[in-house]
């Protein structure tokens, strides 16, 4: 076999039908990527400049608020969600859970105060797509409570009468 059929990467020659486009050199952003990452760290994580309040009262809520969904699921579903939940608080008061899953378990009771089910989804998914070593014990349980908040929302939705419209 001779050497001129195999060209190197190296040497320079004029690009065929198929080979691969040139790589850019320089770092320019994708079209919409900015936009994308900022609307979805907006759902994530509100601002920086958001502060928390300390570890005792992030606490305080998160257990005020998820033992009070606890409380309105099925009976038979209660016993094991609690034991679960607990395992969230053991291992709070033992502060092995990263600052940032603190901070995103907080502000997923806040959003279960506000009621905002979107929100809470979105904060859920971070949690357990973020630090699913973490907290795969006790994460599947938190989704029970937003199925409850889902519920409720969707049972206190006005009926709209004219839902269907007429073809033409």
């Amino acid at each position: 076999m001779s050497g001129e059929n195999y060209r190197s990467a190296t040497k320079s020659h004029d690009p065929g039908w198929n080979d691969p486009p040139p790589i850019p050199t320089s770092h320019k952003p994708r079209a919409g990527g900015a936009k994308a990452d900022k609307k979805q760290e907006e759902h994530a994580a509100p601002a920086a400049e958001d502060s928390l309040p300390e570890r005792e009262e992030m606490i305080g809520q998160i257990r005020t608020v998820f033992d009070g969904y606890v409380q309105q699921l099925e009976e038979s579903r209660r016993a094991n969600v609690q034991k679960r939940i607990d395992l969230l608080y053991d291992q709070w008061a033992k502060g092995t859970l990263p600052e940032q899953l603190e901070a995103l378990i907080y502000r997923l009771s806040a959003a279960l105060l506000d009621e905002d089910d979107v929100r809470a989804n979105v904060l859920h998914r971070t949690i357990v797509c973020d630090h699913g070593g973490k907290c795969a014990q006790w994460a599947p349980m938190l989704r029970q409570l937003i199925f409850v908040l889902q519920l409720r929302n969707e049972q206190t939705k006005p009926v709209v009468a004219d839902q269907i419209v007429q073809p033409l």
